[in-house]
């Protein structure tokens, strides 16, 4: 068999060297609960209190040690006061009770009365595509859109582009024809 030969690239295509950009990521964070731990920390590594101090000290250094302790005392008195002051606010920042839901409930097409009906159909976002509906009377019922109310009668655009002008009177009944389940 004879051998192979090896063969060079037809093309030579120049790549450029790419530098790619120096990546800076966030390093350092801070959150309350971490703030809160760290205090919690501080205050875990407070001394001793005075009656466990062996009582064989000098009386100068037991003088020295019972003021650096009231010191400590005061200061962890002063940081649990800030610590309620912020529970405090933060309870009325943050409070659940009672609490209102952000839209009211509103009734659906079915739970409406017939006048409440037309008026849903009249405030429809215009938007959104019109709905067809049928439209009892007392001898037939029409098939269309709303178009208009008007005090005394509501105009309905038929499917053949048409317009029928109803009586309130006369009117039974409004359904949707589109949402039916």
């Amino acid at each position: 068999m004879a051998e192979k030969k090896l063969k060079e690239p037809l093309f030579y295509i120049q790549q450029p060297s790419f530098q790619f950009p120096e990546t800076r990521m966030q390093t350092v964070y801070s959150s309350r609960k971490a703030e809160l731990d760290r205090k919690q920390e501080q205050k875990d590594s407070v001394p001793e209190p005075a009656d466990k101090i062996n009582e064989q000290t000098m009386p100068e250094e037991k003088m020295e040690k019972n003021m650096t302790e009231v010191k400590v005392q005061a200061a962890i008195e002063e940081f649990e006061a800030g610590r309620e002051e912020k529970k405090e606010s933060a309870h009325f920042a943050f409070t659940t009770e009672k609490r209102k839901p952000a839209f009211n409930r509103v009734k659906s097409f079915k739970e409406m009365g017939t006048l409440e009906r037309l008026d849903y159909l009249i405030d429809f976002p215009k938007q959104l595509p019109p709905i067809p509906c049928i439209f009892e009377t007392g001898e037939k019922a029409i098939r269309g859109f709303l178009v208009s109310k008007n005090e005394g009668s509501i105009e309905v655009k038929l499917f053949d582009e048409s317009i029928e002008q109803i009586s309130l009177q006369s009117l039974n009944a409004v359904k949707m024809i589109g949402l039916r389940r």
